[in-house]
């Protein structure tokens, strides 16, 4: 074998190597946030039942419960489940105090957003449903005094919410945790057709 021989074998060696490593490259980056998602629910069931919820601990560099958690929010999490019945979810809101709500599929994927800009008369009432709970709950509405929740349907049955709300400066993170805690969460019964 002479000296383009090995230059060529080992040319085709370091490309077969960096094609192998493209290649579970790109497979990593499509398989990890399915993963990450799957094991953050299965966290958040560990930390609540549906229809509870529950503070979660502050995010620090080396320690996150929830993926990119930011440590200026006080976060809690409700987890749901719409086979026990629809979510309610009720806050008060206070002018000039940021609090957000965050609804997921249990596999993390964002299907509704909102922020305490959108309280109706400083209150906030969510219900999240499913299609056909949606329709049982619309036709038990009275047409005289409509109701004022929003009402959300859910693309899966299982999911969670986030609440958020801001501590700019740690010596706001009590008052932030407050406001959190404030937001209740609960599961809301509807008859079946």
């Amino acid at each position: 074998m002479n000296r383009l021989d090995r230059l060529l074998a080992a040319l085709l060696w370091l490309l077969g190597i960096l094609a192998v490593a493209g290649i579970t490259l790109i497979v990593a980056i499509f398989v990890l946030p399915e993963v990450a998602a799957k094991d953050t629910y299965a966290r958040i069931l560990a930390l609540a039942k549906p229809g509870q919820a529950a503070l979660l601990p502050p995010a620090r560099p080396d320690t996150q419960f929830m993926p990119f958690a930011d440590p200026a929010m006080v976060q809690s999490v409700c987890p749901f489940d719409l086979a026990d019945g629809g979510l309610r979810l009720h806050a008060d809101v206070e002018a000039d105090k940021l609090l957000s709500l965050s609804f997921r599929t249990s596999g993390g994927q964002v299907f509704y957003s909102m922020t305490d800009l959108a309280a109706q008369q400083g209150k906030i009432d969510v219900v999240v449903l499913t299609p056909a709970q949606l329709e049982v709950v619309e036709a038990d509405d009275d047409e005289d005094d409509p109701s004022q929740d929003l009402r959300l349907i859910a693309p899966e049955t299982m999911g969670y919410v986030i609440i958020s709300s801001l501590a700019a400066y740690p010596g706001e993170r009590a008052e932030a945790e407050e406001r959190v805690k404030s937001v209740a969460c609960s599961v809301e019964q509807v008859a079946q057709e």
